[in-house]
């Protein structure tokens, strides 16, 4: 069974967290567009309830000012398309392609998806999709609870963050650059 995920404008069709749950435990692998369910877990998916062990943190607000982008010659660097500071410089973002709308294909296999739904999970990193990229942030997803916890200038500690939970993607999966896989850990 093919289900469509991605629409032609690179917006997602379903839940990040249902993407997880299904390309974690197995039932589903990525093609172009959709998500092919194993015809033996079709059932299974139909009867799908997420807990705990299934849900990803998601950015749950937007500042209405511009990001600023940032320069950085790190890890970073080799995994975010795009570093950037908002929310009055409390906050810290990267930006990591994994789908190409143009191509309507995926930048990257499914273990290195799950893997990086993973790290937002491990490290509370909340996420949003973005016209096939996956945006981790620093911020904590309520704005209320963001902006009495973090200070002006806190991106910077934001960003140690960021390069401590993606060394281990960088150095076992993926390596970016503007925006297109160069190496990754299942080419070997």
């Amino acid at each position: 069974m093919e289900i469509k995920i991605v629409d032609s404008g690179g917006r997602l069709s379903i839940p990040i967290s249902l993407i997880y749950a299904l390309l974690r435990r197995g039932y589903a692998k990525l093609k172009g567009r959709y998500m092919v369910i194993a015809q033996e877990c079709v059932s299974l998916f139909t009867d799908i309830k997420l807990g705990l062990n299934d849900i990803v943190p998601e950015v749950g607000f937007c500042p209405s000012e511009e990001p600023s982008i940032i320069d950085v010659d790190d890890v970073l660097k080799d995994v975010c398309l795009e570093v950037y500071r908002y929310f009055e410089d409390r906050c810290a973002a990267c930006v990591i392609k994994v789908y190409s709308v143009v191509e309507e294909m995926w930048l990257i296999d499914e273990e290195t998806l799950v893997e990086l739904f993973n790290i937002a999970r491990d490290h509370r990193l909340p996420l949003e999709w973005s016209t096939g990229s996956i945006v981790l942030t620093t911020c904590p997803e309520n704005y209320g609870e963001a902006y009495r916890e973090l200070k002006p200038g806190d991106y910077i500690k934001g960003l140690e963050k960021l390069r401590k939970a993606l060394t281990k993607l960088s150095k076992h999966h993926l390596v970016l650059r503007a925006g297109k896989v160069v190496s990754s850990s299942l080419d070997t």
